[in-house]
């Protein structure tokens, strides 16, 4: 059922609408990044406490944070599909 709610949806929706929305969201998260003060960040951690974090980083740190960002845009990648 919920495969007919998506393709009645795609008819209803152009290609300059969904490139619009995805644009609209990006200029958004970016103007709420520069907008809101981060400061708050600095006073987490100690700075013994960042350096023993950032030395016990590996590299299947590094592969899972690949996955998840892989993950992200292949969940983009679906939707544009989907409604391309």
């Amino acid at each position: 059922m919920f495969i007919f709610l998506i393709t009645s949806f795609t008819k209803d929706i152009s290609k300059i609408d969904l490139i619009g929305l995805i644009l609209g969201h990006f200029i958004f998260a970016v103007a709420l990044t520069q907008l809101l003060d981060w400061n708050w960040l600095k006073n987490l951690m100690s700075e013994e406490d960042k350096q023993r974090v950032l030395n016990s980083y590996t590299w299947k740190d590094l592969i899972v944070d690949s996955g998840i960002v892989a993950i992200v845009l292949g969940i983009i990648f679906i939707l544009t599909s989907i409604f391309l």
